[in-house]
Protein backbone atom coordinates (compact mmCIF):
# COMPACT_ATOMS: atom_id res chain seq x y z
CA UNK A 1 0.00 0.00 0.00
CA UNK A 2 1.05 3.59 -0.48
CA UNK A 3 0.68 6.29 1.87
CA UNK A 4 1.67 9.84 1.71
CA UNK A 5 3.81 10.59 4.57
CA UNK A 6 4.92 14.27 6.38
CA UNK A 7 8.75 13.92 7.62
CA UNK A 8 10.56 16.33 9.25
CA UNK A 9 14.24 15.94 8.51
CA UNK A 10 16.83 16.97 10.98
CA UNK A 11 19.99 16.70 9.46
CA UNK A 12 20.84 20.29 8.35
CA UNK A 13 20.26 20.96 12.13
CA UNK A 14 23.17 19.07 13.59
CA UNK A 15 21.35 18.65 16.36
CA UNK A 16 23.72 17.63 19.59
CA UNK A 17 23.23 13.96 21.44
CA UNK A 18 20.71 14.86 24.38
CA UNK A 19 22.03 15.82 27.65
CA UNK A 20 19.88 13.42 29.44
CA UNK A 21 18.54 9.48 28.71
CA UNK A 22 15.25 9.45 26.86
CA UNK A 23 14.74 6.43 28.50
CA UNK A 24 15.71 4.90 31.88
CA UNK A 25 19.05 3.32 32.73
CA UNK A 26 20.55 2.04 35.60
CA UNK A 27 19.17 -0.33 37.71
CA UNK A 28 16.82 0.07 41.04
CA UNK A 29 16.47 -3.74 42.61
CA UNK A 30 12.69 -5.29 43.29
CA UNK A 31 12.49 -4.91 47.42
CA UNK A 32 9.71 -4.87 50.43
CA UNK A 33 7.77 -2.06 48.82
CA UNK A 34 7.79 -4.74 45.20
CA UNK A 35 6.85 -7.57 47.35
CA UNK A 36 3.55 -5.94 48.79
CA UNK A 37 2.58 -4.03 45.93
CA UNK A 38 2.95 -7.35 43.23
CA UNK A 39 1.52 -10.16 46.21
CA UNK A 40 -1.55 -11.11 44.70
CA UNK A 41 -1.08 -10.10 40.83
CA UNK A 42 -0.90 -13.27 38.57
CA UNK A 43 2.20 -13.86 35.74
CA UNK A 44 0.22 -13.67 32.78
CA UNK A 45 1.90 -15.58 30.03
CA UNK A 46 2.73 -13.99 26.66
CA UNK A 47 5.70 -13.67 24.21
CA UNK A 48 8.89 -11.78 24.39
CA UNK A 49 10.10 -9.58 21.22
CA UNK A 50 12.44 -6.93 20.63
CA UNK A 51 10.52 -3.86 19.69
CA UNK A 52 6.74 -3.46 19.92
CA UNK A 53 6.41 -3.00 17.05
CA UNK A 54 6.80 -6.98 16.38
CA UNK A 55 4.54 -7.81 18.85
CA UNK A 56 1.85 -5.77 17.40
CA UNK A 57 2.73 -7.56 13.83
CA UNK A 58 2.18 -10.98 15.36
CA UNK A 59 -0.83 -9.21 16.53
CA UNK A 60 -2.32 -8.13 13.12
CA UNK A 61 -1.22 -11.64 11.51
CA UNK A 62 -3.04 -13.69 13.93
CA UNK A 63 -6.19 -11.03 13.53
CA UNK A 64 -6.18 -11.88 9.79
CA UNK A 65 -4.54 -8.64 8.10
CA UNK A 66 -3.13 -9.48 5.01
CA UNK A 67 -3.26 -7.82 1.57
CA UNK A 68 -7.21 -8.17 1.44
CA UNK A 69 -7.84 -6.18 4.12
CA UNK A 70 -7.32 -3.39 5.97
CA UNK A 71 -6.31 -2.03 9.65
CA UNK A 72 -7.81 0.98 11.39
CA UNK A 73 -5.32 3.16 13.28
CA UNK A 74 -4.79 6.30 14.95
CA UNK A 75 -4.20 9.24 13.26
CA UNK A 76 -1.87 10.59 15.26
CA UNK A 77 0.49 7.91 15.25
CA UNK A 78 4.36 6.58 15.67
CA UNK A 79 4.82 4.74 11.82
CA UNK A 80 5.77 1.31 14.15
CA UNK A 81 2.09 1.07 14.70
CA UNK A 82 1.49 1.43 10.65
CA UNK A 83 4.75 -0.67 9.40
CA UNK A 84 3.66 -3.83 10.34
CA UNK A 85 0.50 -3.79 8.89
CA UNK A 86 1.93 -2.59 5.77
CA UNK A 87 4.57 -5.25 6.10
CA UNK A 88 1.67 -7.77 5.76
CA UNK A 89 0.68 -6.12 2.28
CA UNK A 90 -2.74 -4.37 4.40
CA UNK A 91 -3.81 -0.93 3.59
CA UNK A 92 -4.24 1.52 6.71
CA UNK A 93 -7.34 3.41 7.38
CA UNK A 94 -6.69 6.42 9.86
CA UNK A 95 -9.41 7.57 12.22
CA UNK A 96 -9.46 10.91 13.73
CA UNK A 97 -8.99 11.77 17.25
CA UNK A 98 -10.67 14.40 19.58
CA UNK A 99 -7.65 16.76 21.29
CA UNK A 100 -7.40 14.12 24.29
CA UNK A 101 -6.28 11.74 21.90
CA UNK A 102 -9.25 9.24 22.03
CA UNK A 103 -10.95 8.20 19.32
CA UNK A 104 -14.13 9.55 17.23
CA UNK A 105 -16.48 7.17 17.29
CA UNK A 106 -18.28 8.77 14.33
CA UNK A 107 -15.18 8.52 12.21
CA UNK A 108 -15.18 5.08 12.81
CA UNK A 109 -18.74 4.04 11.22
CA UNK A 110 -17.49 6.61 8.17
CA UNK A 111 -14.28 4.35 7.69
CA UNK A 112 -15.66 1.16 7.87
CA UNK A 113 -18.37 2.33 4.69
CA UNK A 114 -15.87 3.93 2.53
CA UNK A 115 -13.12 0.91 3.26
CA UNK A 116 -13.06 -1.06 -0.59
CA UNK A 117 -11.65 -4.15 1.80
CA UNK A 118 -12.97 -5.89 4.71
CA UNK A 119 -11.92 -3.99 8.08
CA UNK A 120 -10.53 -6.89 10.19
CA UNK A 121 -8.28 -4.84 13.11
CA UNK A 122 -8.67 -2.17 14.85
CA UNK A 123 -5.41 -0.54 17.24
CA UNK A 124 -6.24 1.28 20.09
CA UNK A 125 -3.63 3.28 22.34
CA UNK A 126 -3.67 4.18 25.51
CA UNK A 127 -1.47 7.91 24.86
CA UNK A 128 1.58 8.68 27.63
CA UNK A 129 0.29 5.85 29.46
CA UNK A 130 -3.06 7.39 30.60
CA UNK A 131 -5.10 4.38 30.58
CA UNK A 132 -8.77 4.78 28.48
CA UNK A 133 -12.25 3.39 28.85
CA UNK A 134 -12.49 1.51 25.93
CA UNK A 135 -15.50 -0.87 26.68
CA UNK A 136 -17.40 1.11 24.07
CA UNK A 137 -14.43 0.32 21.24
CA UNK A 138 -14.51 -3.55 22.24
CA UNK A 139 -18.48 -3.62 21.95
CA UNK A 140 -17.95 -1.87 18.23
CA UNK A 141 -15.36 -4.16 17.06
CA UNK A 142 -17.37 -7.36 18.80
CA UNK A 143 -20.73 -6.08 16.58
CA UNK A 144 -18.62 -5.60 13.30
CA UNK A 145 -16.26 -8.62 13.63
CA UNK A 146 -13.37 -6.89 13.82
CA UNK A 147 -10.56 -8.10 15.93
CA UNK A 148 -9.47 -5.45 19.19
CA UNK A 149 -5.54 -4.90 19.57
CA UNK A 150 -5.13 -2.62 22.38
CA UNK A 151 -1.63 -0.69 22.38
CA UNK A 152 -0.07 -0.89 25.83
CA UNK A 153 3.16 0.80 24.59
CA UNK A 154 3.14 3.35 26.16
CA UNK A 155 1.74 1.91 29.85
CA UNK A 156 3.46 -0.22 32.05
CA UNK A 157 2.04 -3.44 31.11
CA UNK A 158 4.18 -6.96 31.64
CA UNK A 159 3.48 -10.54 32.92
CA UNK A 160 4.32 -9.29 36.23
CA UNK A 161 2.37 -5.94 36.52
CA UNK A 162 -0.21 -4.31 34.50
CA UNK A 163 -1.21 -0.63 35.10
CA UNK A 164 -5.08 -0.53 36.20
CA UNK A 165 -7.05 -0.59 33.52
CA UNK A 166 -4.48 -1.52 30.83
CA UNK A 167 -4.76 -4.97 28.63
CA UNK A 168 -8.86 -5.36 29.80
CA UNK A 169 -10.08 -4.88 26.08
CA UNK A 170 -8.62 -6.04 23.04
CA UNK A 171 -7.99 -9.81 21.79
CA UNK A 172 -4.47 -8.91 21.57
CA UNK A 173 -2.36 -6.76 23.92
CA UNK A 174 1.02 -5.35 22.95
CA UNK A 175 3.53 -3.36 24.76
CA UNK A 176 7.43 -2.23 24.98
CA UNK A 177 8.66 -2.87 28.66
CA UNK A 178 12.00 -1.61 27.25
CA UNK A 179 10.31 1.95 27.78
CA UNK A 180 10.05 1.32 31.43
CA UNK A 181 12.84 -1.03 32.57
CA UNK A 182 16.32 -0.26 31.59
CA UNK A 183 17.20 -3.05 28.99
CA UNK A 184 18.55 -2.49 25.68
CA UNK A 185 15.14 -3.86 24.11
CA UNK A 186 11.96 -5.20 24.90
CA UNK A 187 8.25 -5.49 23.20
CA UNK A 188 5.47 -8.33 24.64
CA UNK A 189 2.64 -9.83 23.58
CA UNK A 190 -0.65 -11.41 25.43
CA UNK A 191 -1.16 -14.10 23.25
CA UNK A 192 -0.83 -17.54 22.26
CA UNK A 193 0.41 -19.63 19.53
CA UNK A 194 3.58 -17.23 18.44
CA UNK A 195 6.79 -18.25 18.43
CA UNK A 196 10.13 -16.05 18.43
CA UNK A 197 13.98 -17.40 17.60
CA UNK A 198 16.34 -16.73 20.73
CA UNK A 199 18.64 -13.56 20.41
CA UNK A 200 22.13 -14.55 19.29
CA UNK A 201 25.34 -14.15 22.32
CA UNK A 202 26.90 -11.85 20.39
CA UNK A 203 23.60 -9.36 20.16
CA UNK A 204 23.32 -10.12 23.63
CA UNK A 205 26.97 -9.07 24.90
CA UNK A 206 26.21 -6.08 22.94
CA UNK A 207 22.70 -5.44 24.75
CA UNK A 208 24.98 -5.53 28.06
CA UNK A 209 27.52 -3.31 27.06
CA UNK A 210 24.48 -0.71 25.98
CA UNK A 211 22.94 -0.98 29.36
CA UNK A 212 26.45 -0.76 31.13
CA UNK A 213 26.97 2.41 28.91
CA UNK A 214 24.02 4.34 29.58
CA UNK A 215 24.43 3.80 33.21
CA UNK A 216 27.99 5.24 32.74
CA UNK A 217 26.81 8.17 30.92
CA UNK A 218 28.25 11.62 32.74
CA UNK A 219 25.21 13.35 34.66
CA UNK A 220 23.89 17.10 34.42
CA UNK A 221 25.03 19.01 37.59
CA UNK A 222 24.43 22.65 39.04
CA UNK A 223 26.79 24.17 36.60
CA UNK A 224 25.29 23.15 33.80
CA UNK A 225 21.51 24.84 34.64
CA UNK A 226 24.12 27.84 35.18
CA UNK A 227 25.43 27.69 31.98
CA UNK A 228 21.96 27.97 30.62
CA UNK A 229 21.75 31.39 30.34
CA UNK A 230 24.92 31.92 27.90
CA UNK A 231 23.82 29.30 25.91
CA UNK A 232 20.55 30.42 25.45
CA UNK A 233 21.59 33.93 24.52
CA UNK A 234 23.87 32.21 21.64
CA UNK A 235 20.76 30.51 20.06
CA UNK A 236 18.56 33.44 20.71
CA UNK A 237 21.04 35.61 18.87
CA UNK A 238 21.15 33.88 15.52
CA UNK A 239 18.58 32.29 13.07
CA UNK A 240 18.23 28.49 13.68
CA UNK A 241 18.36 25.93 10.82
CA UNK A 242 15.31 24.92 10.53
CA UNK A 243 16.00 21.53 8.99
CA UNK A 244 13.18 20.16 5.83
CA UNK A 245 10.13 19.68 6.56
CA UNK A 246 8.89 17.07 3.47
CA UNK A 247 5.98 15.20 1.95
CA UNK A 248 6.40 11.75 0.34
CA UNK A 249 4.79 8.65 -0.89
CA UNK A 250 6.21 5.60 0.53
CA UNK A 251 4.80 2.26 -0.61
CA UNK A 252 4.94 -0.42 2.37
CA UNK A 253 6.55 -0.23 5.22
CA UNK A 254 9.55 2.62 7.13
CA UNK A 255 13.15 1.70 7.20
CA UNK A 256 12.63 1.41 11.22
CA UNK A 257 10.45 -1.92 10.45
CA UNK A 258 13.12 -4.87 9.92
CA UNK A 259 11.26 -8.41 8.42
CA UNK A 260 14.09 -9.91 9.60
CA UNK A 261 13.75 -8.89 13.20
CA UNK A 262 10.05 -9.99 13.46
CA UNK A 263 10.45 -12.94 15.23
CA UNK A 264 12.77 -12.10 17.20
CA UNK A 265 12.94 -12.94 20.90
CA UNK A 266 14.41 -10.02 23.59
CA UNK A 267 17.20 -10.52 24.77
CA UNK A 268 17.65 -12.04 27.82
CA UNK A 269 19.30 -9.52 30.08
CA UNK A 270 16.23 -7.25 28.90
CA UNK A 271 13.90 -9.98 30.39
CA UNK A 272 15.47 -10.02 33.43
CA UNK A 273 15.78 -6.61 34.47
CA UNK A 274 12.04 -5.91 33.63
CA UNK A 275 11.38 -9.35 36.21
CA UNK A 276 13.44 -7.89 38.67
CA UNK A 277 13.34 -4.05 38.60
CA UNK A 278 11.74 -2.41 41.17
CA UNK A 279 8.27 -1.78 39.92
CA UNK A 280 7.18 0.20 43.21
CA UNK A 281 9.65 2.94 42.43
CA UNK A 282 9.09 2.91 38.48
CA UNK A 283 5.78 4.41 39.48
CA UNK A 284 6.16 6.45 42.47
CA UNK A 285 9.45 8.44 40.58
CA UNK A 286 7.28 8.76 37.08
CA UNK A 287 4.34 10.30 38.77
CA UNK A 288 6.75 12.50 41.06
CA UNK A 289 8.46 13.36 38.23
CA UNK A 290 5.44 14.14 35.89
CA UNK A 291 4.54 16.28 39.00
CA UNK A 292 7.01 17.94 38.88
CA UNK A 293 7.02 19.33 35.17
CA UNK A 294 3.05 19.80 35.67
CA UNK A 295 4.16 22.77 38.44
CA UNK A 296 7.33 23.84 36.31
CA UNK A 297 4.54 24.64 33.14
CA UNK A 298 1.95 26.09 35.64
CA UNK A 299 2.59 29.80 34.78
CA UNK A 300 4.68 29.54 31.63
CA UNK A 301 3.73 31.21 28.47
CA UNK A 302 3.32 29.73 24.84
CA UNK A 303 2.64 26.05 26.69
CA UNK A 304 0.29 24.11 27.82
CA UNK A 305 0.09 20.38 29.03
CA UNK A 306 -1.81 17.52 27.37
CA UNK A 307 -3.25 16.52 30.30
CA UNK A 308 -2.95 18.55 33.17
CA UNK A 309 -4.19 16.25 35.81
CA UNK A 310 -2.54 12.70 36.91
CA UNK A 311 -5.22 10.75 37.63
CA UNK A 312 -4.07 8.34 41.09
CA UNK A 313 -4.03 4.88 38.90
CA UNK A 314 -1.87 6.75 35.71
CA UNK A 315 1.92 5.40 35.71
CA UNK A 316 2.95 7.91 32.94
CA UNK A 317 5.30 7.25 30.10
CA UNK A 318 6.55 10.80 28.64
CA UNK A 319 5.11 14.45 29.77
CA UNK A 320 3.10 15.41 26.73
CA UNK A 321 3.43 19.66 26.02
CA UNK A 322 1.74 21.08 23.63
CA UNK A 323 4.19 24.42 22.37
CA UNK A 324 2.67 27.66 20.68
CA UNK A 325 5.76 27.97 18.38
CA UNK A 326 7.71 24.61 17.29
CA UNK A 327 10.25 27.55 15.52
CA UNK A 328 11.89 28.64 17.58
CA UNK A 329 11.43 26.76 21.01
CA UNK A 330 11.57 23.05 19.93
CA UNK A 331 15.11 24.17 18.12
CA UNK A 332 16.06 25.72 21.16
CA UNK A 333 15.63 22.83 23.45
CA UNK A 334 16.98 20.61 20.66
CA UNK A 335 20.32 22.37 20.69
CA UNK A 336 20.39 22.89 24.34
CA UNK A 337 20.31 18.82 24.36
CA UNK A 338 16.96 18.75 26.20
CA UNK A 339 15.95 14.89 24.93
CA UNK A 340 12.87 16.45 23.94
CA UNK A 341 10.95 13.90 21.17
CA UNK A 342 8.33 13.75 19.00
CA UNK A 343 6.23 12.21 16.17
CA UNK A 344 7.08 14.43 13.37
CA UNK A 345 7.05 11.54 10.97
CA UNK A 346 3.21 10.54 10.17
CA UNK A 347 0.98 9.44 7.52
CA UNK A 348 -0.87 12.18 6.38
CA UNK A 349 -4.96 12.04 6.94
CA UNK A 350 -7.83 14.26 7.29
CA UNK A 351 -7.64 14.38 11.18
CA UNK A 352 -6.83 17.93 12.32
CA UNK A 353 -5.82 17.33 15.63
CA UNK A 354 -2.84 14.55 14.36
CA UNK A 355 -1.82 17.29 11.74
CA UNK A 356 -1.47 19.81 14.68
CA UNK A 357 -0.20 17.48 16.89
CA UNK A 358 2.86 16.45 14.67
CA UNK A 359 4.89 19.24 15.11
CA UNK A 360 3.10 21.16 18.21
CA UNK A 361 3.14 17.67 20.41
CA UNK A 362 6.65 17.15 22.57
CA UNK A 363 7.39 14.25 24.48
CA UNK A 364 9.33 15.09 27.30
CA UNK A 365 11.31 12.44 29.61
CA UNK A 366 9.54 11.70 32.93
CA UNK A 367 11.49 7.95 33.91
CA UNK A 368 12.41 7.01 37.02
CA UNK A 369 16.32 7.14 36.41
CA UNK A 370 16.30 11.03 36.23
CA UNK A 371 18.59 12.34 39.08
CA UNK A 372 17.18 15.89 41.13
CA UNK A 373 19.89 17.33 39.01
CA UNK A 374 18.98 16.17 35.61
CA UNK A 375 15.53 17.15 36.50
CA UNK A 376 16.23 20.38 38.04
CA UNK A 377 18.57 21.08 34.67
CA UNK A 378 15.46 19.92 32.53
CA UNK A 379 13.08 22.28 34.13
CA UNK A 380 15.24 24.87 33.61
CA UNK A 381 15.88 24.21 30.25
CA UNK A 382 12.29 24.29 29.34
CA UNK A 383 11.58 27.64 31.87
CA UNK A 384 14.44 29.66 29.61
CA UNK A 385 13.59 28.54 26.75
CA UNK A 386 9.40 29.44 26.52
CA UNK A 387 10.60 32.84 28.37
CA UNK A 388 12.83 34.01 26.16
CA UNK A 389 12.13 36.40 23.84
CA UNK A 390 11.40 35.96 20.35
CA UNK A 391 11.49 38.56 17.01
CA UNK A 392 7.90 39.37 15.81
CA UNK A 393 7.36 37.01 13.42
CA UNK A 394 9.89 34.92 14.38
CA UNK A 395 13.86 34.73 14.99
Amino acid sequence: MTLDYQIFDPAPCRFPRPRVPVLPRGFAAAGADDAALLAGVPLLPGVHYSRGRYALGEAYRQAGLDGGSALLAPAYHCVTMLDPALALGAEALLYPLHADLTPDPAALDALVAASAKPVKALLATHFFGFVRDFSWLQSWCAARGIVLVEDCAHTLFTERYRAAGAGCYGQFVASSPYKFFPGADGGWLLAAGATVRPARWRDELRGLKQCFDAARQPSVNAADIAALDGQLAVLTGQAPEIGNDVQLSRSGHSPQYRQEHADRAALRSSRWLAGHASVSAVISRRRANYRRWLQAVTDLPHCRPLYPELPEAVVPYMFPLLIEQPLPHFYWLKQLGVPVWRWDEMALSACPVARDYRLRLLHLPCHQSLSDDEMAWLLAALTQVLRAPVAEGGP
